[in-house]
């Protein structure tokens, strides 16, 4: 115990180390910050680090400063000085001050000081050159890939990023802080912070962070699955920053040695190329939640980065992997990392997740489908040094083999009542978690071990992974998900994770061996018993790696990671040419 209470005190004073001295920034820190094109972590220093009574004072000062100096900056620094205003304009309009500001200071002197930005702002762009376009250009350029990710249609997502961008920077954070403010997970967070509910939301994707950091989520997802889903949706912004990766690892004569010698060195290479992109991406991630997870003290403001998905049998090799990861981010960000590192449910997931949360490295147990993994992992983790990990419940791809198993075997109503899959194993492992021991469950703290909703699936209007699981510790939502959720104004239930499943729709599911498999634990009733009853048990790894959800979705992963390693391949020949 006392080894597990020297790890944590180490891991908070640490953090509480590095936010006094943020604290310490004044205004001619900001403005060096925003020299030297680091415009999230001058924000941050207004944001997060600044205590409210001196908040006004400081920002004056910011602005004089950067009003004084801009007609004399060349047309880069002039662009960061803009791109910090917009950020800045916008933040204060968001929920973004609700973390620190927001507790001492009125909404009126929060909204004077959005007021004060966007004047400055205005009156720096009226100055003219080429600053204000470039930044109205990488505006409009991240909005439309943000739409079409959230499967608005390219000619509408175009037409609708001109409409929000209008004619000005100023412009635009008006039109973005209404879009923001009417949104109905803005709500939530709000409600959170009232204590109507213990929901954080999060980002499942690897692109478009700010936005939801702007109605109050404090997590992400980063993965080279998501990281291709994002190259995808925007080609041209995503072969050019693996293109400025590959050229600061290779010169072109390495790359076209690499690509006309042996098959694994190609491989070792792509490797190295992916793992950069990855991390890229992830130290980006933590940045912008760095303010988040200074100010709570390591409470949130987490990224979860998934390690190789084809060790997911090699406890060992995912040990060394995230250790090794964890000290480059530990000097990269010159601190405790806000990381987590993404394991899968099984037994050699279970052997990471031991030595990594004993080092005090958080972890996400992902691949996740059933309550006796949910249990499993709980309690492993209750016993780690981490500040803070995660149980992540896959329900989408959960409910889907559900809903197909009943299906084969002609259960009526099986289509229906498999959209309760998720939610019912997630009810059941919130209770199996969080109720006391007295009442038969773990009494595990949902600040320190949280279970993440994840994987959400639409039907039609209904999204019962969010619905329904109100209260759960955190729910992480993709853009599309998002926006259907925001597509009108919706009924909340701070706590409907405490609800109760349809009894005819547990009876309808209890008829599949799926179903069975993910919620049945011992000393539930021997009728609905699967037939072949899966644990952690070393003796049923292969049995568990076989289980439909298991593999269907282990095998995506290590084909989609595969085919990222492709499309880098395709860009080291570009390159070599």
């Amino acid at each position: 115990m006392a080894n597990s209470e020297g790890i944590e005190t180490g891991l908070r004073q640490r953090i509480a180390d590095e936010y006094a001295r943020e604290q310490q920034v004044m205004a001619d820190g900001v403005y060096q910050r925003i020299a030297a094109g680091q415009i999230v972590a001058a924000t941050d220093v207004l944001l997060f680090h600044t205590a409210p009574a001196e908040f006004v004072g400081k920002l004056k000062s910011v602005l004089d400063t950067v009003g004084e100096l801009y007609a004399g900056a060349d047309e880069d620094l002039k662009k960061g000085m803009l791109e910090f205003l917009l950020k800045l304009a916008i933040d204060l309009r968001s929920f973004v001050p609700n973390w620190v500001l927001a507790k001492e200071l009125d909404a009126g002197a929060i909204s004077s000081a959005a007021e004060r930005v966007s004047a400055v702002l205005g009156e720096l762009v009226e100055q003219g050159g080429s600053a204000p376009a470039a930044v109205m250009a990488d505006t409009r350029s991240e909005t439309v890939a943000r739409l079409k990710a959230e499967d608005v249609p390219d000619d509408e997502a175009e037409q609708m990023a001109d409409r929000l961008l209008g004619e000005s920077p100023v412009e635009y954070a008006t039109n973005i802080s209404m879009e923001l403010n009417a949104s109905n997970l803005i709500e939530v967070t709000r409600a959170r912070f009232r204590g109507e509910t213990d929901t954080e939301l999060g980002n499942d994707y690897a692109a478009f962070l700010q936005y939801v950091i702007w109605l109050g989520g404090s997590f992400v997802t980063t993965n080279p699955v998501l990281i291709k889903m994002a190259w995808d949706i925007d080609p041209d912004f995503w072969n050019a920053r693996v293109d400025d990766l590959i050229l600061s690892t290779y010169s072109r004569a390495d790359l076209a040695g690499i690509l006309g010698g042996s098959p694994e060195g190609l491989d070792e290479a792509t490797e190295a190329i992916n793992s950069l992109v990855t991390m890229a991406v992830v130290e980006e991630n933590c940045r912008l939640l760095r303010g988040i997870f200074l100010a709570t003290g390591g409470r949130e403001g987490y990224v979860s980065l998934q390690v190789n998905p084809k060790n997911h049998y090699d406890g060992a090799a995912m040990d060394r992997e995230a250790t090794a990861l964890y000290a480059d981010l530990e000097a990269r960000l010159g601190g405790v990392p806000n990381v987590v590192f993404k394991l899968p449910a099984t037994a050699g997931g279970l052997v990471a997740a031991k030595t990594l949360t004993k080092k005090g490295i958080g972890v996400n147990i992902t691949v996740n489908f059933a309550v006796f993994q949910e249990l499993g992992f709980g309690k492993v983790l209750d016993e780690g040094n981490a500040l803070v990990s995660y149980l992540a419940l896959m329900n989408g791809r959960m409910a889907y083999p559900v809903r197909d198993d009943l299906k084969a075997h002609d259960i009526e109503g099986g289509v229906e009542a498999a959209r309760w899959a998720g939610v019912e194993v997630a009810r059941k492992s919130y209770h199996g978690l969080y109720d006391s021991k007295e009442k038969g469950g773990l009494g595990i703290d949902p600040a320190r071990v949280k279970l993440l909703i994840a994987s959400l699936r639409i039907y039609g209007d209904w999204l019962p992974d969010i619905s329904e699981l109100w209260g759960c510790p955190v729910i992480t939502i993709f853009p599309n998900v998002r926006r259907t959720w925001d597509s009108h104004s919706r009924e909340f239930k701070g706590r409907s994770v405490l609800d109760t499943t349809p009894a005819e729709d547990m009876e309808i599911m209890w008829k599949g061996e799926v179903f069975r498999q993910a919620w049945w634990m011992p000393g539930d009733s021997e009728d609905i018993k699967p037939a072949r009853e899966l644990t952690l048990d070393p003796k049923d790894a292969d049995a568990v790696l076989a289980w439909p959800p298991v593999a269907n979705t282990l095998g995506q992963f290590i084909d989609l990671y595969d085919q990222m390693g492709a499309m880098v391949q395709a860009r080291m020949r570009v390159q070599a040419e």
